[in-house]
């Protein structure tokens, strides 16, 4: 017999609420976008969910071990055929969700909040077994599976300071590691024996936090041949700032852009692209729709071209002769296929435009839409017509208005494909990301900073806020910052920037993304201060590479 029971939710249409949250299950763990108690499904794929969208029946079918959910369209979850919860579920064209509250009451998971105010819903609590500090290394032992998120961690003169969240604990204070447990919520003090602030990074292993203690304060430090990080305090706008450096020279290592592992569209730290990529050192490089996950702006990798630009932006440019720029270009793209040209409004969006292209980087679905002809291109010939929710491994789906149908008709199968890019560039590309502001160009703060400033939503040239810098040198090398407050000023604004680039004597620098999205890892360490305590997703990042990695 079915049981009907009432979800109450509310959503404000006028001011969507969107945050992140942690859902956990049977030691699997992911990070997803919420939108007023809401969370996509298809984040559940990486927790063991089977996922099977009938579009016929405008069902969704949710399989978790013997348990299966369905979701309607009108909103309506049904669990095992049984429980019926009215208003429990969003399902649109683009997305499907479900109520983060009653996913968790199907599983039976508990809501805890980890020390940077994220809510997380898991279904266990880790016992913390031992703690030990020697040779510069912090081990945390857990009982249970840790995740990521639990552990805030700080540095102050000579000693480390860790909150974790929520975690139980079996070990006790000894003279060295003060303990303090309150609830599932434990504050820890390690008393070091070098007089300096420490340099901190973390990394999650099996069962374990690994905390690495180091002072590159004391000194450049190279990490790969042409690579050197560097990490001190520097006055900028009469304020003490935290400044990361990568000194770098791109004749032997890559500037690449790296796009997550879900593909574009999905997030990941900026730590797990540069493990999976078995880089040097990484930084979060372009800006991205929050709601979406797409990246905003060009973006190419190895001469490919991933995302079109957005607008009068400054893109960091990478060549095939390894030199590299930073400056505003114009940049459009045209398609021809046979003896027709169009000029391409999109690649790998969701916006619609007259043409669009979709290549197998583009993680989401492609949209299907009554309005627009489809065709498949592999190898650079047309290889098939009709909509596909995937481009071709070799090729990529080509999008066009049926308003041009008269002229499509034409196309035949077998015919060739090609890219005409159009810019003002004098080389070509083999790696670039669009950010911004323009902070120099060519030794000189710019003519039009204020209208540059302006090109910026929510203030965000104007607000003191954490950075990320990429700048080049007058002798073609390249700098990669991160500038986090220490004073509790928030970090820097523009014009603050301008002058610390004038004073270091960069030739030409930009923004990259900042804010909560600012971080350095060097190989498997995070070594900026990460402002909120937790390490953000991201859609793509920017490596430093040797040029033997494949």
């Amino acid at each position: 017999m079915k049981r009907f029971l009432i979800f109450a939710f509310f959503i404000l249409y006028s001011s969507i609420l969107i945050s992140q949250v942690l859902v956990g299950v049977n030691g699997k763990f992911v990070t997803v976008q919420e939108y007023n108690g809401f969370i996509d499904i298809k984040s559940l794929e990486s927790l063991g969910f089977s996922i099977v969208i009938s579009n016929r029946s405008e069902r969704a079918y949710l399989i978790y071990k013997n348990q299966i959910i369905i979701v309607e369209k009108s909103g309506t979850v049904t669990v095992d055929f049984l429980d019926i919860y009215e208003n429990a579920a969003l399902y649109t064209s683009d997305k499907i969700m479900i109520s983060v509250d009653l996913l968790s009451k199907i599983l039976g998971l508990s809501k805890y909040v980890t020390p940077a105010g994220m809510e997380a819903f898991i279904d266990k609590v880790c016992v913390l077994t031992s703690v030990d500090y020697s040779h510069n290394e912090l081990k945390l032992d857990f009982m249970g599976s840790p995740f990521e998120e639990m552990l805030e961690i700080k540095s102050e003169e000579s000693k480390v300071v860790l909150e974790l969240s929520p975690v139980l604990s079996e070990v006790v204070s000894t003279d060295q590691i003060k303990i303090n447990q309150n609830g599932y919520k434990l504050q820890m003090e390690i008393f070091l024996d070098t007089e300096a602030k420490p340099v901190l990074s973390t990394k999650l292993q099996d069962n374990s936090f690994v905390i690495t203690v180091s002072f590159p304060q004391l000194g450049r430090e190279q990490i790969a041949k042409g690579v050197y990080w560097e990490q001190k305090v520097e006055k900028i706008g009469n304020k003490d700032m935290l400044v990361n450096y990568l000194w770098i020279d791109p004749q032997f290592v890559d500037l690449k852009p790296e796009i997550s592992s879900g593909g574009i569209g999905s997030l990941e730290s900026v730590e797990k692209m540069v493990i999976r990529k078995n880089a040097v050192a990484g930084v979060n490089a372009n800006y991205f729709d929050t709601n979406t996950g797409l990246p905003i702006g060009l973006l190419i990798v190895d001469g490919k071209i991933l995302s079109m630009p957005y607008g009068d932006r400054p893109v960091f440019i990478q060549t095939f002769s390894n030199e590299v720029y930073i400056s505003r270009i114009y940049f459009d793209v045209n398609i021809k296929v046979g003896q027709l040209l169009f000029l391409v409004k999109g690649i790998n969006t969701i916006a619609q435009g007259e043409v669009l292209i979709f290549t197998p980087e583009f993680g989401l679905s492609i949209p299907y839409r009554d309005e627009m002809v489809y065709f498949s291109v592999v190898d650079g010939k047309v290889n098939g017509t009709g909509w596909l929710s995937k481009a071709p491994k070799n090729g990529f789906v080509l999008a066009i208005s049926s308003k041009y149908k008269k002229y499509l008709e034409g196309i035949q199968i077998g015919d060739t494909v090609e890219y005409i890019v159009n810019t003002n560039f004098p080389y070509p590309i083999k790696h670039a990301i669009e950010a911004g502001p323009l902070i120099l160009y060519e030794g000189s703060p710019i003519p039009d900073r204020n209208d540059e400033k302006n090109r910026y939503g929510g203030s965000i040239a104007r607000a003191s806020a954490t950075r990320t810098l990429a700048a080049t040198l007058p002798d073609g090398k390249v700098v990669l910052a991160v500038i986090n407050d220490q004073d509790g000023s928030g970090g820097v604004n523009y014009d603050e920037l301008v002058e610390f680039s004038l004073k270091k004597g960069f030739y030409s620098a930009m923004n990259f993304d900042g804010g909560s999205s600012s971080i350095m890892v060097i190989f498997d360490r995070v070594v900026s201060k990460v402002p909120t305590g937790w390490v953000r997703a991201v859609p793509a990042s920017l490596l430093v590479v040797k040029k033997d990695n494949k």
